[in-house]
């Protein structure tokens, strides 16, 4: 024999509809309990019993979703986006101006369509003033831009993957990378810290989907990988790109449309949010642990961090500045506090150059191996004259996202690579490098800015319109509108007929 017995009879679902709260399944369900031979019939401490534990069940699949859902609004790296951000680019030149070592960026469009996107290549490294001496004047030391930026528009058509040299921009057709620091006599790039009498340029590159307006579209079917080729030293090693999937629903998006300007949220809404902190495992600095034999081993890390946030307006508040900030363990799970390093922009360094407290030295860290946890946090040690803007409230007031003006610190998330370098002994000492991007915990906020561009005349104005931003008025909106539209003497209304 059996008992029918419905989730509504026992008040579960009643209501559930009208109350607008999720139900724990649709009223027509009707879960039956079967009861075998010699078996006695549900009673209704059992039928209760049922029930709360369908009532458990829901809320453990329900607490597992939301917590699926947070970890889907974070940005990854072995999943496809619609936004790229590609973390070292890293040019370096000998001292007969010869490439010693090129960035070999790829990026690959999975689907069945074509599709527009927009890159922008970003010098990493901080300005330099030339420096002067003597009577009259002669120049010792010579200028350097940096924090500059230039953009790229490209389409990529379906299924199409393709790759660029960061050094030529071919065979993307992209302007190449030393654009934003040229040879102005003594080498493309700037003094090469690490190599005598070379020359460097660094930075970091960050793509998007467009649509023919320029304005970003949900495209999560694009992925990305650099490669650094060292020429020189006969040797190569590769990461793949952050991928920031569009979680957005209607499949465009513009913000703060009253300034004119791009904006796109990294807040695991319209894109997915990058990482609160980072983790990096690594070997100390100077250790010899990989040695064997009559071979020595040296180790060292090179790590590149840099602030998620960006503004790329040609009038903006300039590059976003933060301390990282270092909570590093040992072998034998001792925590060192005390190690920072300020950044703006970009930073790639050494570990064995961080300032003291260094304790990513194997003197100081006491072991082989140790972990460290990053975050960006704002602190007066990193401010460099600033003068904070009254009208922006913790960066929120003016449309900025969570953006600063220039000079002042602030809460940032980082993304980052990490690169092990090796170094042998031996008759011929070599080097050789491994890399990898960090790994993240927890979600914090960041934003991009950047400047619009559109058509002109009556399909600027379409393009405005679909952005959400209002129409600008000029003397030649004026000469088009009066050969088009011949009443009303209201910008905005002969704007309106304009487009009908």
């Amino acid at each position: 024999m059996h008992q029918s017995v419905t989730l509504n009879e026992l008040g579960v679902l009643d209501n559930a509809e009208e109350s607008g709260k999720p139900m724990l399944a649709p009223p027509s369900w009707r879960p039956v309990t079967r009861l075998g031979r010699g078996e006695a019939e549900a009673t209704p401490m059992t039928v209760k019993t049922l029930a709360l534990s369908g009532l458990l069940f829901a809320l453990l699949i329900s607490t597992s979703n939301a917590q699926l859902q947070r970890l889907d609004s974070r940005v990854d790296n072995s999943t496809k986006g619609s936004l790229l951000a590609y973390s070292k680019v890293d040019l370096r030149w000998g001292a007969g101006g010869q490439l010693r070592q090129d960035t070999i960026l790829e990026i690959t469009n999975d689907f069945s369509e074509d599709v527009y996107v927009q890159l922008y290549f970003v010098n990493g490294d901080e300005p330099r003033d030339p420096i002067f001496a003597g009577d009259p004047p002669e120049l010792i030391v010579e200028g350097e831009p940096g924090w500059n930026w230039v953009d790229c528009q490209v389409y990529l058509t379906a299924n199409q993957p393709l790759y660029w040299s960061a050094a030529t921009g071919n065979p993307l057709g992209c302007q190449p990378f030393a654009i934003l620091d040229p040879d102005e006599g003594n080498g493309p790039g700037r003094p090469d810290p690490e190599r005598p009498l070379g020359r460097v340029l660094r930075g970091f590159v960050y793509a998007w989907a467009v649509d023919a307006d320029g304005l970003p579209i949900q495209w999560n079917h694009l992925s990305g990988s650099a490669t650094i080729v060292g020429y020189g030293d006969t040797a190569a090693w590769e990461y793949n790109a952050w991928a920031f999937q569009s979680l957005a629903t209607d499949g465009s998006w513009s913000d703060d449309s009253a300034l004119g300007h791009g904006h796109l949220s990294l807040d695991g809404q319209m894109y997915q949010a990058p990482y609160d902190r980072l983790l990096m495992n690594f070997y100390a600095s100077g250790s010899q642990a990989l040695s064997s034999g009559r071979t020595t081993v040296s180790l060292d890390t090179d790590l590149t961090l840099y602030p998620v946030s960006a503004d790329l307006r040609q009038d903006g508040s300039g590059p976003i500045t933060t301390k990282a900030q270092f909570d590093i363990w040992n072998e034998n799970e001792n925590r060192f506090s005390g190690t920072t390093r300020c950044i703006t922009c970009w930073d790639q360094t050494l570990l064995s150059n961080y300032d003291a407290p260094n304790h990513f030295l194997i003197q100081n860290l006491q072991t082989d191996k140790g972990k460290a946890r990053i975050d960006g946090v704002q602190s007066t040690v990193c401010d460099n004259n600033c003068t904070p803007d009254t009208s922006i409230i913790d960066g929120t007031n003016e449309g900025l996202g969570n953006i600063k003006p220039i000079g002042c610190s602030q809460d940032a998330a980082l993304l980052g690579v990490v690169s092990k370098v090796v170094a042998f002994s031996g008759i011929l000492p070599r080097t050789a490098r491994s890399g990898q991007s960090l790994v993240g915990m927890g979600s914090q906020n960041a934003t991009i800015l950047y400047d619009i561009v559109t058509p002109p005349g009556e399909l600027r104005d379409q393009a405005y319109q679909r952005a959400g931003m209002p129409i600008p008025f000029d003397s030649d909106d004026v000469r088009v509108i009066s050969r088009t539209a011949k009443q009303g003497s209201d910008s905005r209304s002969m704007r309106a007929v304009q487009q009908h």
